[in-house]
């Protein structure tokens, strides 16, 4: 046995029980020292090496095993078996489990109970699950709401023997508190059905309809087993309930089949949520220019006639802005591709931060054409907004790695209004209007915008 082997205390006044206890720990890889009474048991608790865990037998004869638990929670003795918020564990063994003797007991500090005669590796199974609590539940958090101190260990015992962050509620009020400290990171409630301030059915109320937590399973403990009154608890939010008193054994299986329920809807959920993001990266990605990340032409063609219908039904103006990169071919030639898609990237963004985020869009309409699409502007307006692009662009020179590169631009705008305009143009006619445009103001020099309304 190494020496860094957790020591269990096996107290119990039956020679053939506490070898049985102790031959099962110690192929568990535990060290055991025994004691046949309660006060061996005191001593062997005060020694400079004090337990880990301790299994005390309650019928012994001159100090039982709740006498015995009772005298270690004392100062004289608490002060080598306790430190700070740890206690050392005290498991109860009994031939006489019941219902009264488990009550006295955890009010007594008790984690567990077990009965005679135990099944072999039952003891071993209940010191591995208090000394090195299972991971499967680790990082769930759950609440237990109870006015009855008993009661609210005994579950929280249960929880946090599984591996469960445990928050503690004596009432319906504080539980909130906790609810609304921890959000949305809370995994299960358990809740006693009569507290005071706040009873369950208030809880279950308030955490479903205020909070807005649906999903969140919550187990109502009720000393009743009324029907009417269960089918009210399933009406404000239950998920389960148990009636008091309970095994903890039923308790576990209710607490683990909800809690793997929950994982795997939230599992769900999650999955739902990837896919929804994915499905909106690949549309998103279907309509947008992967270079510049403004709109592409797939998108200007579909969304160009949603513009113009908007436009013609509200009878407000549309206006549309055609810009070509002067010399464009130069930049490629004298300074490389890869130069010049930095180029374009910059000329969209120049762009995007003139326009009204809100409401104007770019799509590129060819390798250094660009659309500017206006909605609710008059082409006079429209023209005003081209001056400002034409004006930035050829003030703001783009600096790619240790080059600065000055650019300028052309631009032809055109819109239709359809209080002045008895025919409208389609959006064919509009684009030809902007190309002409274009090429006038190329032609008569670049670096130049040109106007008119169809």
């Amino acid at each position: 046995m190494t020496g860094s082997a957790r020591r269990i205390l096996v107290v119990d006044d039956s020679q053939t029980i506490r070898m049985q206890i102790r031959e099962e720990l110690e192929e568990g890889g535990y060290e055991v020292i025994e004691a046949k009474n309660g006060l061996e048991a005191l001593i062997q608790a005060a020694s400079p090496s004090p337990p880990d865990l301790i299994t005390l037998d309650i019928e012994m004869p001159k100090m039982n095993g709740f006498e015995t638990c009772r005298k270690l929670r004392e100062a004289r003795y608490a002060r080598f078996v306790d430190s700070g918020d740890h206690r050392v564990p005290i498991i109860f063994i009994t031939g006489n489990d019941t219902i009264e003797d488990r009550k006295k007991g955890f009010e007594l500090g008790a984690v567990d109970f077990i009965a005679k005669p135990f099944q072999k590796g039952g003891v071993l199974a209940v010191a591995n699950k208090i000394l090195n609590p299972p991971l499967m539940h680790k990082g769930i958090q759950a609440l237990v709401a109870d006015d009855n101190i008993v009661a609210r260990k005994i579950a929280s015992l249960c929880l946090s023997r599984e591996g469960i962050e445990v928050h503690e509620a004596e009432d319906g009020k504080q539980a909130c508190e906790i609810m609304h400290a921890v959000g949305a990171k809370m995994d299960i409630v358990i809740t006693d059905l009569v507290m005071p301030n706040m009873d369950g059915m208030q809880l279950c109320r308030h955490i479903r309809q205020d909070l807005g937590r649906q999903n969140i399973p919550i187990i109502v403990l009720t000393a009743m087993s009324d029907l009417s009154e269960i089918l009210e608890v399933f009406k404000v939010g239950a998920s389960d309930y148990l009636v008091k008193p309970f095994a903890k054994e039923e308790l576990l299986a209710r607490i683990n089949v909800h809690i793997e329920r929950n994982k795997v809807n939230r599992e769900l959920r999650e999955t739902i949520k990837l896919l929804k993001e994915a499905n909106e990266k690949v549309e998103k990605m279907s309509v947008m220019d992967p270079l510049t990340g403004c709109y592409n032409r797939g998108y200007l063609n579909k969304q160009i006639e949603i513009e113009i219908k908007r436009s013609i039904r509200y009878r407000r103006p549309l206006a549309i802005i055609l810009s070509d990169i002067d010399h464009f071919k130069k930049v490629n030639d004298s300074y490389g591709h890869q130069t010049g898609d930095t180029v374009l990237i910059r000329f969209v963004e120049i762009l995007k931060n003139v326009i009204r985020s809100d409401m104007d869009w770019i799509a590129r309409f060819g390798g250094e054409e660009f659309l500017v699409i206006l909605p609710e502007t008059t082409v006079s307006n429209a023209g005003i907004v081209a001056e400002k692009l034409r004006s930035m662009v050829s003030h703001e020179p783009i600096c790619c790695e240790d080059v600065q590169i000055s650019i300028t631009s052309s631009f032809g705008v055109t819109g239709i209004d359809p209080v002045t305009q008895p025919i409208l143009p389609s959006f064919e006619q509009m684009l030809k209007a902007a190309d002409e445009n274009l090429y006038r103001a190329k032609k008569e020099g670049r670096n130049k915008v040109v106007s008119s309304l169809l």
